[in-house]
């Protein structure tokens, strides 16, 4: 009986999945091509090829077909694809944190949305780079939920974002600083003394983003005051709407940290919006199941340090 077991799971060693088949898959399923895929892994083509047959070999069902010089997934290859592209990410990561306990250096690959990227990280990015020049940092600065996004697909490690109800089922929220959403005009305008700014910002010109979250934030609030706004512009930079701020072009609603040299300087006013919900949060998130790296709680213990000086530590 014994024996009949070592064959049996011998026979089926023999029929499983490799990893190199599976990586060769994976860029052949990205790049759609043999020869892109054999000079992505630097091999030559009948490599590919061969991996690719001994892969739908193993697997016992087609991967793909070519349609005149088109690749196609079967549905069999389009899931394989998925998970392939789970594997590879989580191999690069699983090399990535053996390094940094190995070397106690590395790379860090962290997204940041608008608002952190530009008006809180730089002084602190300068601060860890002096502190830890061997560890190189990757900034991608993108919407919050892409970054939230990347980061559950393993293409970062971690994200300083703009936030207000981010799902924690995957991700670890730690919210550093508050991020709200105020009007901001020139110092001294009617708007910032007028008793019911709901009733008031209507007759006045503003200018908003086009989109993302502090458009949803000013169209909620409209809709639940009563609110027809009318933009005299759509922008969609923050520090163009700054400028035509100063000029005299009309008012906005912006991030308070956007602004916060400009009222300091005196050269534009903000007023708090009368909606409960114009709170955001400035925080750190990353995956829940992460091992926290050296490299990463140094990256993290600047931050926290830089965000709220002469506070406990963050308890990574």
């Amino acid at each position: 009986m014994l024996e009949e077991d070592q064959k049996r799971h011998g026979n089926q060693g023999s029929e499983r999945m490799k990893w190199k088949q599976l990586e060769v898959f994976h860029h052949f399923s990205q790049l759609q091509s043999m020869s892109a895929a054999a000079e992505a892994l630097g091999v030559k083509q009948p490599t590919v090829s061969f991996h690719l047959k001994e892969l739908e070999a193993s697997v016992g069902t087609p991967l793909f077909e070519r349609k005149g010089d088109q690749v196609m997934m079967t549905p069999a290859g389009a899931a394989l694809r998925h998970y392939s592209r789970e594997m590879m990410a989580l191999f690069e990561e699983t090399e990535r944190v053996m390094r940094d306990y190995r070397d106690k250096k590395g790379e860090l690959f962290v997204g940041a949305s608008y608002v952190p990227a530009n008006y809180v990280l730089p002084e602190i990015l300068y601060a860890f780079q002096q502190q830890s020049p061997g560890i190189q940092l990757h900034i991608s600065i993108q919407p919050t939920p892409k970054t939230a996004e990347d980061i559950v697909m393993k293409r970062l490690d971690a994200g300083v974002v703009s936030e207000q109800q981010l799902d924690t089922k995957r991700l670890v929220v730690k919210r550093l600083a508050q991020d709200d959403v105020v009007l901001v005009t020139p110092p001294d305008h009617p708007l910032l003394t007028v008793h019911s700014l709901e009733e008031a910002l209507p007759s006045w010109p503003l200018l908003l983003h086009q989109s993302g979250s502090t458009r949803d934030i000013v169209n909620d609030w409209a809709a639940a005051a009563g609110m027809t706004l009318q933009p005299a512009m759509e922008l969609t930079n923050v520090e163009a709407i700054r400028s035509l701020v100063k000029l005299g072009s009309g008012c906005a609603v912006l991030s308070s940290r956007a602004v916060a040299a400009d009222v300091a300087a005196g050269t534009l006013a903000v007023r708090p919006l009368p909606y409960e919900h114009a709170t955001r949060w400035i925080s750190l998130i990353y995956r829940r199941d992460r091992p926290v790296t050296p490299v990463m709680e140094a990256f993290f213990t600047e931050l926290y340090s830089g965000m709220t000086a002469g506070e406990d530590p963050l308890p990574f």
